[in-house]
């Protein structure tokens, strides 16, 4: 997790305790970076501290990151050389003065009054772990693709009810079934980030679903059906990407199917259906049509639902008009 000195520059300290620390890790984001902390600062919370970390960006990041802090006293910085996501996460998780750290990616946006409400219900149970909300996908053009919690069916009829925050029961068996959880609407303890050690910084992908695995069997998670963060899509996908995911997916399953069996044995078919799914995906992405009707079969097989019927039979169509 840590990082050499020259590594690390934080020219402006806070030097009152915050209530939040925002962390946020970029690289050549610049033009929505911009958008991310704007939105940041329309949430009207006081006690806040910024976290930006420029992991080696050459976009002119840095220098613009300087020139804000010189008017954003609450705004640190800091510099990396190419780390990655989740070591530039964890520097930020250490060096934050804040007892609670919220996630933001450069390129997502919160919308207005996320924080002031998760900050209260953090408050209001120190107890919990981590918390978490809904959130909207949109494209490059701005287009709405829909929301996280309507597109899981375990979440569907909780996006319907009325807005707030309640306590996840079994979120690690829920989690483990259905990854819903948006970094960028995350909010969690700095003292269990750094019991847990934080993001997994050997993993090759995934390492946000192992945190909130982590976190989920450490203490109790919160959960908001309130739609309270812009999740920008970005259109096309690198196999090789897909392929660590993927492999991720392998070693978290193997490493948390033991604790969640105890909570729910349905989970571990319901995330065996995830992996199987993540693999057609990839198989179609190579062109490889029977692979993919294959890994459709076993997923419909762990878990059958209708969505997983009708992707089966779309890829099986497609085969058939490609001979």
């Amino acid at each position: 997790m840590p990082a050499t000195t020259q590594e690390i520059d934080m020219p402006n300290l806070v030097n009152n305790q915050p209530a939040c620390s925002v962390v946020i890790p970029t690289y050549n984001c610049l033009s929505y970076l911009k958008q991310a902390l704007a939105s940041v600062e329309q949430q009207n919370v006081d006690e806040l501290e910024v976290i930006v970390v420029d992991d080696n960006s050459s976009d002119g990041t840095w220098q613009w990151l300087q020139n804000q802090q010189q008017k954003t006293p609450h705004l640190r910085s800091i510099k990396l050389s190419g780390k990655g996501p989740a070591v530039a996460r964890n520097i930020a998780i250490q060096q934050a003065k804040a007892p609670l750290i919220a996630f933001l990616d450069a390129d997502d946006i919160w919308l207005a009054g996320k924080l002031q409400r998760q900050i209260e219900f953090h408050q209001a149970k120190p107890e919990l772990s981590f918390s978490f909300t809904d959130y909207r996908h949109v494209g490059e053009n701005g287009e709405d693709r829909g929301t996280c919690f309507e597109f899981w069916p375990n979440y569907q009829g909780l996006s319907q009810q009325q807005k707030g925050y309640q306590l996840k029961p079994d979120a690690a068996a829920s989690l483990f079934a259905e990854n819903v959880v948006g970094t960028s609407t995350v909010m969690a303890s700095r003292t269990a980030l750094l019991k847990c050690f934080a993001f997994d910084e050997q993993l090759p992908s995934a390492e946000d679903w192992d945190l909130w695995l982590k976190l989920a069997l450490l203490g109790p998670v919160g959960i908001s059906n309130h739609v309270d963060c812009e999740y920008l899509m970005r259109d096309g996908s690198e196999s090789s990407k897909s392929q660590l995911r993927i492999k991720a997916m392998h070693i978290i399953y193997q490493r948390y199917a033991q604790a969640v069996k105890q909570q729910s044995p349905k989970a571990l078919a319901q995330a065996k259906a995830r992996i199987a799914t993540a693999e057609a995906e990839l198989y179609n992405e190579k062109s490889l049509r029977l692979s993919a009707i294959f890994s459709r079969v076993q997923a419909l097989y762990y878990s059958p639902n209708r969505r997983r019927v009708i992707e089966t039979l779309a890829d099986t169509r497609n085969l058939l008009m490609l001979r």
